[in-house]
């Protein structure tokens, strides 16, 4: 994730000093296009981050920050601080981070959030300040702040003296209070634009009246995750995915039992549904599969990156044995806290290829059945034949030729067998000797 925002702090020597500590003029701030604050700042036109950072997107014009004078121990007329405003900060850890990516020093641009005092907390990718739900139209997307290494979701934190916590309005794309920024000291601050001069910006935010009913709600469209896949698999010549049904199901009922048993392990060491569990449980019967899964609010393009990073979910969408798809987003709690899982299923069909002389026999089964049936059931009523035995023969013949009859179609069709098929096919042996011994006892009366 990127956040920086200023490349170089330009002051206009014509302007009497006097005036910038009192605020009452202001101080033009180049904004670099790296897009941490989207929208209220554009974001870049360049490919890359490297490139957005040279280019100047904005010049907004900011106060000095505290300003005011100093008299002896006592500060006059110094700007505080307020939750929303926009602020312009430099230090060590800037400087640290600025170097190493861009090979230049320079400041960042954040918006405050919480200062000395207050508790802050990230909870289903909103912000609740001192309990709050905050209604931040400024945003980029709504819903779209969690928690990183400084404060993790459902963690509160309460915020020092002297410190405070930023974040960038392009909550996704933003190196803030939350990452390796962490708080930053109210002395690292150089310019300020107040929450009340920025009505300008406003045309810019969001209507947030609906931000509400997302919470809980799964982040990402399956549908618009496939299509970005299959464009991928296209540069590399390769088929198309399609949306399975099944396997929509599949990874569904693994991203739920996921969540409910907090076991996110290929294994299922704890809940015990296997992917290959979930997959016969939901009608999928094809043998080639693979599973990917992440644990996070991703939309589809931030998904495929996620997963593309990681070699061994990248040969999985890059496979060309895989035809079919299912893909799911699944909310849920931990330990009290909102937590999504996505879960992605990939399948592929190998037809069984089945010998003709296999095929054959269960044909024949069920001819040499069908020519014998009516006999034995003419039998019915003679008094010299034993009933109940002549009744379970029949019963097996019935049996045997419905068993055989679903067995040879699926086969003549070139698909697998299903479960409940092979189980057939398996208990044919057995019936097939029980009904010969009942044949061979009926025969001799």
């Amino acid at each position: 994730m990127v956040a920086f925002g200023v490349l170089m702090i330009v002051v206009v020597p014509r302007i009497p000093l006097v005036l910038l500590q009192f605020g009452l003029t202001r101080e033009t701030i180049p904004i670099a296009g790296t897009g941490s604050m989207y929208p209220t700042f554009p974001k870049g036109s360049g490919a890359t981050d490297e490139e957005r950072a040279t280019e100047i997107v904005a010049s907004p014009k900011m106060r000095v920050f505290p300003g005011g004078v100093k008299l002896y121990d006592y500060s006059f007329l110094q700007y505080q601080l307020k939750h929303g405003d926009v602020v312009e900060f430099d230090n060590q850890k800037t400087k640290e981070i600025t170097e190493k990516k861009y090979g230049e020093e320079s400041a960042f641009v954040k918006r405050v959030i919480a200062l000395p005092g207050d508790t802050i907390e990230l909870r289903d990718g909103y912000v609740l300040l001192n309990g709050n739900r905050l209604d931040e139209p400024y945003t980029a997307k709504p819903r779209s702040t969690y928690g990183g290494d400084v404060i993790s979701d459902c963690h509160q934190l309460v915020i020092p003296p002297s410190s405070v916590f930023v974040l960038g309005d392009n909550r996704k794309a933003s190196l803030d209070s939350r990452f390796e920024l962490g708080l930053i000291q109210a002395s690292d601050i150089r310019y300020v634009m107040p929450w009340e001069d920025q009505i300008p910006y406003e045309s810019l935010w969001r209507d947030t009246k609906n931000d509400s009913t997302f919470a809980q709600s799964p982040t990402v469209d399956s549908e618009a995750f496939v299509k970005l896949v299959n464009a991928k698999r296209q540069e590399k010549k390769l088929a198309n995915l399609k949306l399975n049904t099944s396997l929509i199901n599949s990874s569904s009922r693994r991203g739920a039992v996921m969540i409910e048993t907090n076991d996110f392990s290929t294994e299922a060491t704890k809940s015990g549904l296997t992917l290959q569990k979930a997959l016969s449980e939901s009608g999928y019967r094809n043998i080639v599969y693979g599973e990917v899964f992440t644990r996070g609010y991703f939309e589809a393009d931030e998904l495929l990156d996620n997963f593309l990073e990681f070699p061994q979910t990248k040969q999985i969408i890059f496979s060309h044995e895989y035809q079919d798809i299912g893909l799911s987003a699944v909310n849920g709690q931990l330990n009290g806290c909102p937590v999504q899982i996505i879960v992605a299923h990939f399948g592929g069909y190998v037809p069984p290829n089945y010998k003709q002389t296999e095929i054959d026999s269960w044909a024949t089964l069920i001819k040499n059945i069908t020519d014998i049936l009516p006999s034995w059931e003419g039998a019915r009523g003679a008094e010299n034949i034993d009933q109940g035995k002549l009744s379970r023969l029949i019963e097996i013949l019935k049996t045997r030729r419905d068993n055989a009859q679903k067995i040879y179609d699926r086969m003549k069709s070139n698909q697998w067998l299903t479960d409940e098929e092979q189980s057939l096919s398996a208990d044919d042996s057995k019936l097939g000797k029980e009904g010969e011994t009942l044949m061979s006892e009926l025969l001799k009366h």
